[in-house]
């Protein structure tokens, strides 16, 4: 971004201390720690507008830090200053913000936010794996159709009713036999499945689109040994 006319003239209207060579060196250095200033004022003002309100309020909070070291810097009148720590212009204006510690503090502020997002997002997959299906249920998500085909299993458009493909997330204990026996299931969570289109009943958890069905509505389980095969369920 550059800096503006009157921008300029506010800027040349602090005097530098030196010779006179130092001061005409000095003031061309200025000019440009001004536009790097600038710059990284107007990549964070960016990024402010696309933020929702807590985030942005860390980047207003950075903003002002610019801002105050811009007056710091700004405000310096010796010309070796600038001709010594800003010569050679790459990331200052960035450094010396991340070095202020009310930088380390906001960095800590956004870990800690962070972090508890990361616990209540972890609490909330807890809860949908500890959902159980009783007896021979089993618990499937479904598997997109596109995905489907790259497993080398080509269902023709004139079939009516293709089956899907899912992957079990969590199976009951078992089928409950007349003489109260239970035994145990053919299949387990991880398995890739295929099942009737309209097996089971759909279900929503935390945004994700599950199916509950009985071991009997699956079709045949998928393997990945060797080339592309089927075990029939």
């Amino acid at each position: 971004m550059n800096a503006s006319p009157a921008s300029d003239l506010e800027t040349s209207a602090i005097p530098l201390s030196g010779t006179e060579a130092q001061v005409e060196w000095a003031v061309r250095i200025r000019r440009q720690v001004k536009a790097d200033f600038d710059r990284v004022a107007s990549a964070f003002r960016s990024t402010a507008k696309k933020q929702i309100r807590a985030k942005r309020a860390d980047t207003d909070a950075i903003l002002a830090i610019l801002e105050e070291k811009r007056s710091e810097v700004m405000g310096m009148t010796r010309a070796g200053y600038f001709i010594q720590e800003w010569q050679e212009i790459g990331d200052q204006v960035r450094k010396l913000i991340f070095r202020d510690p009310r930088y380390e503090a906001i960095k800590g502020k956004r870990a800690a936010r962070s972090n508890t997002a990361d616990k209540t997002a972890s609490g909330r997959t807890n809860n949908i794996m500890n959902i159980r299906p009783l007896y021979d249920r089993i618990v499937v998500k479904r598997i997109e159709e596109q995905e489907t085909s790259r497993n080398g299993i080509i269902i023709p458009d004139s079939a009516q009713e293709k089956p899907q493909e899912g992957e079990i997330v969590s199976v009951g204990r078992g089928k409950l036999l007349e003489d109260g026996q239970v035994v145990a299931l053919d299949v387990k969570a991880g398995d890739r499945v295929l099942f009737g289109k309209y097996s089971g009943t759909e279900t929503k958890l935390v945004g994700t689109e599950y199916i509950i069905m009985r071991e009997d509505d699956i079709l045949a389980v998928l393997t990945k040994v060797g080339p592309a095969a089927v075990k029939t369920a």
